[in-house]
């Protein structure tokens, strides 16, 4: 296991596409929340496919497990470009399209796979209903972690490194990919529990406003946030429209970039990785709901 970390954590740093968005605690947890809001005939659905016993726990532990599966196999499927969008800083919403040429992006996958699942029917798709159940749910989790929504020329801020690293953070990238999320709490099944609690004081008018829209609102969403939370916040020059390969042809004044990240800029956004997982749970058993 060490190993295999190792090389996720390698490809993280060095390869062309932003790895393991929210890591294993946040895809997880957004899975869980998401098993507590489907309908009877939505989770009597996924659990037909997954495999599994028709009830919450059974369901919660094996969609939570399932939820990873995208980030383990992309390296064989050659699916990296599925997992984010690079909407320049620049960009308006408008261009969404523009930036997703042959539907290779996180929104027109979710888009696909869900329109799967509600044929109920054979499609004309070299990919299962397992494999398509897997890649939404995985994929609703990774619109809503910001930098999965957005280019500086930076490939997503893979290219900033940390200095220090913030516990197994090295660049601008995992720091939201995963460090944010641990500091809430590294425990997917207490996560999801704290913040189901959260949601059951919501009333239900504002659940269903977090739930609400579709995968182009919630990249809008998340490419806004970047902007105000990433980089105006840690004041990160804004660099021409380029879309670098590596972070080794990067412009130099981001590939220098040495961030030093305080706990209270830590502190800061911990409210906002916490409500993108809560829309991203309520999203996503919403999705389901029409979906199977």
């Amino acid at each position: 296991m060490r190993l295999l970390f190792t090389f996720w954590l390698s490809c993280c740093i060095l390869g062309p596409f932003p790895a393991y968005a929210w890591w294993e605690t946040g895809h997880q947890t957004v899975a869980r929340i998401a098993v507590a809001h489907l309908s009877p005939e939505a989770r009597a659905h996924a659990a037909r496919i997954l495999g599994v016993e028709d009830t919450p726990q059974a369901l919660a532990d094996a969609l939570a497990a399932a939820s990873t599966w995208a980030d383990e196999t992309k390296a064989q499927t050659q699916t990296g470009s599925w997992h984010f969008i690079d909407l320049a800083v620049q960009d308006d919403k408008t261009r969404i399209p523009l930036r997703c040429p042959d539907n290779n992006c996180a929104p027109a996958r979710i888009r696909l796979f869900a329109a799967q699942l509600a044929a109920r029917q054979p499609v004309d798709s070299p990919w299962s209903d397992l494999d398509a159940l897997r890649y939404v749910v995985h994929f609703v989790a990774d619109v809503h972690q910001p930098l999965h929504a957005v280019s500086d020329a930076d490939l997503g801020g893979n290219c900033e490194q940390l200095d220090p690293p913030v516990e197994k953070a090295r660049n601008l990238h995992a720091l939201w990919d995963g460090a944010l999320v641990d500091a809430l709490n590294p425990d997917s099944r207490a996560l999801a529990t704290e913040l189901e609690a959260r949601i059951e004081q919501m009333p239900s008018g504002e659940q269903s406003g977090m739930a609400a829209g579709n995968q182009d609102d919630w990249v809008w969403e998340s490419h806004e946030l970047a902007l105000q939370d990433i980089y105006t916040n840690l004041h990160i020059p804004t660099e021409p429209v380029l879309f670098p390969a590596s972070c080794k042809v990067a412009p130099e004044a981001i590939s220098s970039m040495a961030l030093e990240i305080g706990n209270a800029y830590i502190d800061e956004m911990k409210p906002i990785v916490r409500e993108q997982l809560i829309k991203a749970g309520l999203r996503l058993a919403r999705l389901l709901n029409e979906s199977l």
